[in-house]
C-alpha cells in the first residue's frame, strides 16, 4: 500500500528515466543475445534496417493480429504476394538434378550470405543406365522369376547343361556371316526338363545366355516309374529320327546315346537303356527324347484303362 502511494506523487521525468533505461537494458540484452548467432557486420545491417521502421508502424502491425502486413511494397490487404510477385512463379530447381534436365541454379554461400560472388556447386549427378556386362545368374533367375512365376531360387538350382556349342557360317550376299549355335537342357533332377535354343552373332556366351532363358521357359513334367526309369517301352519317331528306349531295373544306369544321357541326368531318371536309328542329329535326338518323354502315358491311365488298381499293375505288394 505505501509503495501504491509514493508511486501516485512520483514526478514524470523520474518515470520517463526509468522507462528508458528499462528500454536499453532490454536492448542490450537483445543485442547479446543476436551476437551469439549473427556476424557484427551482418549484426550492424540488422540495426540500420530495423531503424527504417517507426515504432507506430510496429505498433499498429500489432494490433492488426495475424493479418497484418507492411505497407511496403503492395498495401491490399487481400493480395496473395505468392502469385502477384513474378518471381515466385519461377518454376523451383534443386541440386543434384540428373544431366540435361535443368541447369544448377547459383546458390549463395551461407557463411557470407551478403557476398555474391561465393557460390556452392555440387557435383552433377550421373544419369542412372543399365548395368553393363553380362547378368549374373541370380539376376537372370529374378527375371525368370517375373516372367515364368517360379521361386527365383529354385531357377537358380537347376541343372543346366550346354549340349551342343557350334559356330556356325551363313552365306549370304555381303560373305560369309559368323554366327554360334548353343543347345541347353536344363532340369531339377525330379522330373522336370526343357530344352533351350540360343543363336547369337556377339559371342558363344550370349548364345549361352539365351539358350538357358528358352530351356527354363520350356520346362516340363515327365511322368516317371518309381522316380527312376520309364514306364514299359517307347518307340517314337521324330523327323529323320527313330529311337526305342526301354525301362532298366535298379542299379541298371543308363546305357543310351550321349545326348539323351545329359537328358536323363537333368530329368532325374537314372536306369535306362536304348537304341538310336537312321538319322543321329543331335538337335532332333534331344528333341524327339524330350517329346517323346512327355507323350508316354502314366501309370494311372493304363490302371484306369484297364480296370486294375496300380498296386496290381506294379506288382509291388507290401507285407504289413
Amino acid at each position: 500500500m505505501f509503495r501504491s502511494v509514493v508511486s501516485l506523487f512520483t514526478p514524470a521525468r523520474g518515470l520517463a528515466g526509468s522507462a528508458r533505461s528499462l528500454n536499453q537494458s532490454k536492448q542490450a540484452q537483445h543485442l547479446e543475445f543476436l551476437q551469439k548467432f549473427y556476424t557484427p557486420e551482418l549484426l550492424q545491417s540488422i540495426k540500420v534496417a530495423e531503424t527504417a521502421i517507426s515504432p507506430a508502424d510496429v505498433m499498429a502491425m500489432k494490433k492488426r493480429g495475424f493479418r497484418g502486413k507492411s505497407k511496403i511494397g503492395v498495401t491490399d490487404l487481400d493480395s496473395d504476394y505468392s502469385k502477384s510477385d513474378p518471381k515466385w512463379e519461377e518454376p523451383i530447381v534443386y541440386p543434384n538434378q540428373g544431366v540435361g534436365r535443368t541447369p544448377y541454379p547459383q546458390i549463395p554461400q551461407i557463411q557470407g550470405p551478403d557476398r555474391t560472388d561465393l557460390v556452392l556447386r555440387f557435383p552433377q549427378a550421373k544419369a542412372k543406365g543399365k548395368r553393363q556386362g553380362n547378368p549374373t545368374t541370380r539376376e537372370m533367375a529374378a527375371d525368370l522369376a517375373k516372367l515364368t512365376g517360379l521361386d527365383a531360387r529354385y531357377i537358380e538350382k537347376l541343372y543346366v547343361r550346354p549340349i551342343i556349342m557350334k559356330r556356325v557360317s551363313c552365306q549370304t550376299g555381303k560373305g560369309k556371316i559368323a554366327s554360334f549355335f548353343v543347345l541347353t537342357v536344363v532340369g531339377d533332377g525330379n522330373g522336370t526338363v526343357g530344352l533351350g535354343i540360343g543363336k547369337s552373332r556377339e559371342g558363344v556366351r550370349v548364345a549361352a545366355r539365351k539358350a538357358h532363358w528358352n530351356a527354363v521357359k520350356n520346362l516340363t513334367p515327365i511322368p516317371r516309374y518309381d522316380n527312376r526309369t520309364i514306364l514299359g517301352e517307347i518307340e517314337y519317331k521324330y523327323h529323320a529320327v527313330k529311337m526305342f528306349i526301354k525301362s532298366a531295373p535298379v542299379g541298371f544306369g543308363l546305357r543310351v546315346n550321349p545326348n539323351i544321357f545329359e537328358i536323363c541326368q537333368a530329368a532325374g531318371i537314372k536306369d535306362l537303356r536304348g537304341k538310336i536309328y537312321k538319322s543321329r542329329n543331335p538337335v532332333l535326338v534331344c528333341q524327339g527324347f524330350v517329346e517323346a518323354l512327355t507323350k508316354q502315358r502314366r501309370i494311372e491311365d493304363l490302371a484306369a484303362g484297364r480296370g486294375k488298381k496300380i498296386v496290381d499293375l506294379r506288382k509291388v505288394y507290401y507285407s504289413a
